[in-house]
């Protein structure tokens, strides 16, 4: 249990601390967080939420005017409203799809959240999981899904020993294992998870929201009246508002009406240039529909947001209306009313929103033929009346984050600056751990499995063991560590390093071996910036090698050949660094310089009046695959006016490369603009299929040097090579023998009827300069030089 623990370590921390951070952001109310799943089972209010959504709402410590919010109704359950209106400690709540107020008024403690954010269609697919069958579904794939994840095995480390120069390390050097590092890169990668979860939720909401910001205002009316007393009836001279005037008594009565418009968010500029009319009329009736009007005040301009008048009314004419009436009726009512109608009209702005209102107000009296009275008092003047101008304004949205508001400006920045903190935060870390990674396969080891290892000296396992077994691959000593609950034991011996696990009287062993002795580049970063440094300061060279035709011993060709001109080591070969190129992942930019130093001295040449013949060239299956690479080696042919008839490509015969479709697809693009196509190495063992050839379009076989190495005693390669020539004369393509090191090897080749060779007996390798003056040489005198 404890070897599997620190196995799978990384996997259970990243778990637990994924647990840890979905519990504090989703735990739902039962469990004692803070969020609350709703599903949508009716006909939703909102416009945005239809039936079957997951609504998801987060408590929160206050909730204000047009938050949108789950509460628990006492009848019907879960109601998701909007807050339109707060009294107190309840809330007035309304859908959005309709006019419909909420007649339920909630508490606080009602309210169970505020909306968060919503899941399209999770209401219904919780749903169709809360079904038997459903349900097994979803368990099965869960827990495929963790098995695959603790099951799943890192990529085999193959048994070898490497001894060659391709594999190297600093054996002076302890491998680091890499665990802080780790370590650091699993926290800032789930930090950085959560801030880009953080972000796409913030980047996915507005940053302002649309609330109502209704202007209310208030028509305020003054009314008052007066009259005089002349015969000391009352208690002073005048008679007051509210009291009852006696006709008989006094009949003047004067009115003063008062007017003004109240809005509290009205700047005093907007309340002088408010202008309207004003009018006053009267209104005598009965209690049958009898009806006389007559006007006090015909219409009057106003301007600002009062004004003030006074007008005369004669009870005495009233009375005659009344007396006249009932004379020529017969019919008599006890009380008459006497309204008076103020009716104002005005328009005007607050806060720039315009508005026209017509403000109307009643005043009732009762009147005889006697008395005239307020029937309620001063309580039946009632002349103020309130008005809305419905209104919205943008305000920033908010973000609720463990139960605090942030804007989502805010919430954006935050989730974009962590994401990038923690990014950069992780190059330093990552870029070491690739490095040791791809050091070496010990530094490899040490890196990925250093919790199952354990150092030791002084004392091989196996020297007490009954048997001992080499496994094929360090994955396959993890796979036993596993199954028998055992460490694995480290020992280092200098370049080697051994690798042991113990079960009874069996030991199982993997071995590294490396070395450093007799390396030129014994560091892969040193050889890395060598061999960029050779490339930008041209320290690479090329040699050429001719090409002649047996019959006259003709130059038809030359074959290119790189070489390093090494500060340090002076004149290195290409098996001195290619096989470190390959490892580096640099071979593409070597053949990228080589083709553009070929296509510069073929233009050169040509400016130079010099006999041009085709320079072969070999490019690697690597390089030809690239779509970076074909574009640029066309667009140099382009740039230096170069034929591409003076430009064979030769292609290593092995298998890998007809099977790639890319590679088929670029040689058949440079095929199309010209070049010349070789294949190299044939007759060899890697390169026996003879059909894929038909598929290419080749223009010349060359013979591996192999081959011709053996012609001279050997009537089967004789044959063979004459084979070849046969073949290829039948597909119109060129045979090339490679190698030739003798006179007795050209009278076998022209036995066997091949035309063109090249190798060391018929003309060394030159740099440029010497091969010009091979080319300007009469033909018949270009013999092998040196």
């Amino acid at each position: 249990m404890i070897l599997f623990v620190r196995k799978n370590f990384r996997i259970i921390l990243i778990f637990t601390v994924l647990a840890v951070v979905l519990w504090i952001l989703f735990a739902p109310l039962k469990l004692g967080g803070q969020v609350s799943y709703v599903i949508i089972t009716g006909n939703s209010m909102e416009p945005e939420i239809e039936f079957g959504d997951l609504v998801i709402a987060r408590a929160a410590s206050s909730y204000q005017l047009d938050d949108r919010v789950v509460y628990r109704h006492p009848q019907v359950g879960f109601v998701f409203h909007r807050i339109i209106g707060r009294d107190d400690n309840t809330f007035t709540l309304k859908g959005d799809n309709n006019e419909w107020t909420d007649s339920y008024h909630p508490l606080k403690s009602d309210i169970i959240g505020k909306y968060w954010f919503l899941i399209p269609g999770g209401g219904a697919a919780i749903n169709k999981l809360r079904e038997p069958v459903f349900f097994v579904i979803f368990t099965l794939i869960i827990l495929l899904v963790i098995a695959f994840i603790f099951l799943f095995q890192r990529k085999e480390i193959p048994l070898k020993k490497l001894r060659s120069k391709r594999h190297l390390m600093d054996t002076q050097q302890t491998p680091s294992t890499g665990e802080f590092r780790q370590e650091i890169l699993l926290v800032l990668g789930i930090i950085a998870i959560a801030a880009l979860i953080f972000g796409v939720i913030s980047f996915t909401r507005p940053q302002t929201k649309s609330i109502a910001d209704n202007l209310t205002f208030e028509h305020s009316g003054g009314f008052e009246y007066s009259a005089q007393d002349q015969d000391n009836i009352y208690d002073s001279e005048q008679i007051k508002t509210g009291e009852p005037i006696y006709l008989l008594l006094t009949c003047d009565m004067n009115m003063d009406y008062s007017y003004e418009f109240l809005a509290q968010r009205m700047t005093n500029k907007e309340a002088e240039q408010i202008t309207g009319t004003y009018r006053v009329d009267a209104l005598l009736s009965d209690i049958d529909g009898w009806e006389r009007s007559f006007s006090l005040i015909s219409d009057t301009d106003f301007k600002g947001s009062s004004f003030k008048s006074n007008m005369d009314l004669d009870l005495c004419d009233i009375r005659s209306l009344i007396i006249e009436k009932e004379e020529k009726t017969e019919a008599k009512n006890r009380w008459y009313n006497l309204t008076i109608l103020p009716n104002v009209k005005l328009q005007g702005s607050i806060e720039g929103h315009p508005f026209q209102e017509n403000y109307q107000a009643a005043i009732n009296f009762q009147i005889d033929t006697n008395i005239m009275r307020l029937p309620d008092g001063l309580d039946g003047i009632v002349l103020n009346q309130e008005g809305m101008i419905e209104n919205s304004r943008e305000v920033p949205n908010t973000m609720l984050i463990f139960g605090r508001e942030i804007s989502v400006k805010d919430a954006r920045r935050i989730g974009v600056i962590v994401f990038i903190l923690s990014l950069l935060g992780a190059v330093y870390p990552a870029w070491s751990l690739i490095r040791d990674i791809r050091f070496s396969d010990v530094s490899r080891i040490q890196v990925q499995y250093y919790p199952l290892l354990v150092d030791i000296e002084g004392g091989n396992p196996a020297n007490q063991a009954e048997q001992v077994v080499a496994v094929a691959s360090f994955s396959d000593l993890t796979k036993m560590a596993e199954r028998y609950g055992a460490m694995i034991m480290h020992e280092r011996l200098g370049s080697y390093h051994r690798y042991s696990i113990q079960d009874d009287q069996t030991v199982y062993q993997y071995a590294i071996e490396v070395f450093k002795e007799g390396s030129l580049f014994p560091n892969m970063n040193d050889f890395k910036k060598s061999i960029r440094q050779a490339i930008d300061e041209n320290q690479l060279e090329l040699y050429y090698q001719p090409v002649v035709r047996l019959q006259d011993k003709a130059i038809v060709g030359v074959e290119a050949f790189l070489r390093w001109s090494h500060p340090e080591f002076g004149i290195l070969y290409p098996a001195d660094f290619i096989s470190h190129a390959e490892e580096a992942d640099l071979i593409a930019d070597i053949d990228r310089w080589v083709s553009r130093k070929i296509c510069w001295q073929i233009h050169k040449w040509k400016n130079e009046n010099v006999p041009l013949v085709p320079i072969s060239v070999n490019l690697s299956p690597e390089t030809i695959v690239s779509n970076e690479f074909i574009r640029g080696f066309l667009a140099t042919m382009l740039e230096n006016q170069c034929d591409p008839g003076l430009i064979q490509i030769e292609i290593n015969r092995s298998n890998q490369v007809f099977q790639s479709e890319k590679v088929m697809d670029h040689i058949n693009q440079l095929h199309e603009v010209g070049v010349r196509l070789a294949v190299d190495d044939f007759a060899t063992d890697a390169a026996n299929q003879i059909n894929q050839i038909l598929q290419m379009p080749i223009n010349t076989i060359k013979i591996d040097r192999t081959v011709i190495q053996e012609i001279t005693g050997n009537p089967k390669t004789q044959r063979l090579v004459g084979a070849i020539a046969t073949m290829a004369k039948g597909l119109d393509m060129d045979v090339v023998a490679q190698g030739v090191e003798s006179e007795e090897d050209l009278k076998v080749l022209k036995a066997q009827k091949i035309e063109i060779a090249q190798g060391f007996y018929l003309g060394n390798l030159v740099q440029a300069q010497g091969l010009v003056d091979l080319l300007e040489k009469p033909v018949g005198s270009k013999t092998k030089e040196g």
